[in-house]
């Protein structure tokens, strides 16, 4: 009998399949171009993904032919948009996407890839979950009080950053590895009402990370490609950003010949995230950096890696510090920059062949959760649970893990 069931089942399943492929989906021409536009593709691009012409597309796009339901469903996943949205009235207003501070001079402006804009559009969602569910609990919304201007000296703006966290230099040397110093900033970043998101699938050649500004719980975001000691410059880099209120997506490179005033903001932002890291005093007083008096170009690796695991940044970043403080050379810098940026992508090479070989077993769906979503946005969408205004299935789909796995997720962030 059970069998019977199930083969009932099955011919159901494929029947309603194949209705869906013959039905079509009456969907409004502008709602298709917007999903398409919004997501990154051309035309072209959706053509491939059905193997049609593209006259095809533009006819659905126009107006002149429905596409079919089953068709409907493949443009929703690869937009990555509910079927719903494919059924409002109207496009609605989108966001205007964070100003590309990465754009190469001459270079189109904006030109973000689909993974790219997949991750901006769900860091917003989750941005407005957040306030909507705050609100909605009667939690009073506190507005991001501080400021920078480049007026300003990128060292002052550092030491206000370790003043507004409340990070000293007693505490930061306790920090022993890069993800516990990488966890030691977020937390205090997150404590200032920020949303610090990590995402994945986006090249670091596209971007290193990415900031949103907002009156009430501003983003940041940061690659998760990066390693440990690249994620906390970032992340503090994009906190300059939101501290000077402009919301932008950068890839941390300062060489790069771009727009003048683009060029100013990256050198300051990353001025200041070193500056804060690194204060001056202390890294002056370094035991190793100390025993050097004008440009050097003979450190050692070893030297490097000592003064970089001092302050938990990254060989490239405390090479930078020396060449602020003119302790080396611009050449010395870009000879290790260059040697780093090898060195990095060889073992990114490497893992990835590994991987291949291997089944590679990363987080499970909780702990990825909380470490993708942050403290803020997880707390939040579990005290909506616990107050029961939200259910079960609902913070299941916010903190995409199935139902059963939010009572793990609950336990780890106590």
């Amino acid at each position: 009998m059970q069998h019977c069931i199930a083969i009932f089942l099955v011919i159901e399943t494929d029947r309603s399949q194949a209705v869906a492929k013959r039905v079509r989906a009456l969907v409004e021409g502008p709602i298709l171009t917007w999903a398409r536009e919004t997501a990154g593709y051309s035309i072209q691009d959706v053509a491939n993904k059905f193997k049609k012409d593209p006259e095809l597309i533009l006819a659905w796009e126009s107006g002149e032919e429905m596409p079919f339901m089953g068709q409907l469903r493949i443009m929703a996943d690869m937009f990555k948009r509910p079927i719903s949205d494919f059924y409002l009235p109207a496009p609605p207003a989108e966001r205007p996407l964070p100003h590309d501070f990465r754009r190469p001079r001459g270079a189109i402006a904006g030109d973000y890839s689909p993974a790219l804009r997949k991750q901006l559009r769900f860091a917003c969602e989750r941005q407005d979950i957040t306030k909507d569910l705050l609100d909605d609990m009667g939690d009073q919304l506190v507005h991001f009080p501080h400021q920078a201007r480049m007026r300003q000296s990128p060292e002052r703006v550092g030491q206000s950053i370790r003043d507004i966290l409340s990070v000293a230099a007693t505490e930061q040397i306790t920090w022993k590895d890069p993800r516990e110093t990488l966890n030691g900033w977020r937390q205090r970043i997150e404590a200032q009402n920020i949303l610090v998101f990590q995402f994945d699938g986006v090249d670091v050649e596209e971007a290193w990370g990415f900031s949103i500004v907002e009156p009430v719980f501003p983003v940041i975001g940061i690659n998760k490609k990066l390693a440990p000691n690249g994620r906390t410059f970032t992340m503090l880099h994009e906190f300059t950003h939101l501290l000077m209120g402009r919301s932008g997506i950068c890839d941390i490179d300062d060489y790069t010949q771009r727009a003048q005033a683009d060029m100013e903001v990256e050198v300051f932002c990353n001025h200041a995230a070193a500056a804060a890291l690194m204060p001056e005093a202390e890294f002056r007083a370094n035991k190793t950096v100390c025993s050097c008096s004008g440009p050097a170009v003979d450190w050692s690796d070893q030297e490097i890696k000592d003064i970089a695991s001092s302050f938990g940044v990254s060989r490239e970043a405390a090479v930078r510090r020396l060449l602020t403080f003119n302790l080396t050379t611009v050449d010395f810098y870009r000879e290790r920059r260059a040697e780093y940026h090898a060195q990095l992508s060889a073992q990114k090479a490497r893992e990835r062949e590994q991987n291949k070989e291997k089944d590679f077993i990363g987080q499970s769906g909780p702990q990825r959760a909380i470490s993708d979503f942050g403290s803020n946005y997880v707390r939040t969408i579990l005290n909506s649970l616990g107050e029961q205004r939200i259910t079960l299935a609902d913070a299941a789909q916010y903190l995409q893990v199935r139902a059963p796995a939010v009572r793990k997720v609950q336990e780890l962030a106590l």
